[in-house]
């Protein structure tokens, strides 16, 4: 970006100096005891139960939803604002859902804040059937980079948009609202928001880019990955919920800094575990489980 533009500083602080803050199982099942942090793809629950049981990293005072994340929490992808159980809110310390990078420096920092903490997007969805005049449901959805399916998709759909493209500009879109919508219809509730996705424009101040223009520079990524449901209303369910997330948010021990090499795996890909613990699990069915989704306020 060309920092000289106060929008793109402000962006570029954005990015650069942000002090940040799924087949499915219910947190019921016996998963959770053993699973480590990097098996855990994509998480979702109630927005106030992860600022509830995460409180060191999210705040919501005042129609104000704050991440506080300079050591851990999560990166929260957003435009800014959020409709919060029926209350527009805003939000403090995000990162825009949406971005221009203008020069290699951008490139390498977003690339290396995309992955240094889990990804926190929040949307909502009502309850299929239901009163039509109820409002909507807030959720947490938790992308977790640091999985190492999760990881390599992203550090591989980044890699393979520099090769591929002709021209000097090109934009990468990631997304993953497909696999959330299905989860949720499952569970008899549909998404009213189409927020579950970023992406980010690579643009260099040259005359002409026609292969942009023309859209053949334009990626696509689907995040697709196992979602695990956190929701959880007693009190043993939610200490143990806690402690999960807590191993998720902990922050990371740097050994290095990616600026070095754009197109390799980033340093924090050396947390991955070298092999697999988590047991496979045949999705269950959802009659077989207690309702997994808050049905009412």
């Amino acid at each position: 970006m060309a920092t000289g533009d106060p929008e793109n500083k402000a962006q570029l602080g954005r990015i650069t100096s942000i002090r940040s803050v799924t087949s499915f199982s219910s947190v019921g099942s016996d998963i959770l005891a053993t699973l480590t942090t990097a098996n855990c793809e994509i998480a979702l629950l109630p927005l106030r139960l992860l600022v509830e049981l995460q409180d060191k990293y999210l705040t919501l005072e005042d129609d104000v939803l704050t991440s506080h994340n300079s050591s851990g929490g999560f990166n929260v992808y957003s435009d800014g604002t959020a409709l919060i159980d029926g209350r527009q809110c805003r939000i403090i310390n995000y990162i825009q859902r949406k971005v221009t990078l203008r020069s290699h420096v951008d490139y390498k920092d977003y690339r290396e804040t995309l992955l240094a903490k889990p990804m926190l997007f929040i949307t909502n969805a009502r309850k299929v059937n239901g009163d039509p005049s109820s409002a909507a449901k807030t959720f947490a959805i938790i992308v977790n980079t640091r999985h190492p399916q999760v990881r390599a998709k992203v550090e591989g759909a980044m890699n393979n948009a520099i090769s591929s493209v002709m021209g000097e500009n090109y934009q990468l879109q990631f997304a993953f609202h497909d696999d959330v919508r299905d989860y949720l219809q499952r569970q008899n509730f549909e998404l009213t928001e189409d927020n579950l996705n970023f992406s980010y424009t690579f643009k260099l101040d040259v005359f002409v880019d026609f292969f942009y223009l023309l859209g053949f520079s334009k990626k696509n990524c689907g995040l697709h990955g196992k979602i695990l449901n956190l929701y959880c209303t007693n009190n043993s369910r939610k200490e143990r919920v806690k402690m999960f997330l807590s191993k998720m948010t902990n922050p990371l021990i740097r050994l290095g800094s990616s600026l070095d090499h754009d197109r390799r795996p980033s340093i924090y890909s050396m947390d991955m575990i070298t092999e697999d613990p988590f047991p496979q699990q045949q999705e269950e069915e959802v009659n077989d489980i207690a309702p997994v989704l808050p049905l009412s306020s």
